[in-house]
């Protein structure tokens, strides 16, 4: 029997909600808050607040820079070549 945190409702079913009071149980809003602090981790915003809460700021950014160029494949570096080369291209052209 699962116990509602909010109402104190008490489930016979394997439900993810309280039928009572529609709150999610604590399992629930454990594994989102944690989905949550994995993508703020893993997101742009969340490496730039990291950065910018830093005391040394220098290594703050040279420690995400190593991590985003490890998560970076070898077919993510031929993108990124064959898109250096494209504006190459397009900037020779004009000039």
């Amino acid at each position: 029997m699962k116990k509602c945190p909010s109402c104190g409702y008490e489930n016979p079913n394997n439900d993810i909600r309280c039928p009572e009071c529609g709150s999610f149980y604590s399992k629930i809003i454990e594994a989102i808050e944690e989905i949550v602090s994995d993508e703020e981790k893993h997101s742009l915003r969340g490496r730039y607040q990291r950065i910018i809460n830093a005391a040394n700021k220098k290594a703050a950014f040279n420690e995400e820079w190593q991590a985003v160029k490890a998560g970076i494949d070898k077919q993510g570096w031929f993108v990124i070549f064959v898109i250096f080369v494209f504006v190459f291209w397009l900037i020779a052209i004009v000039l």
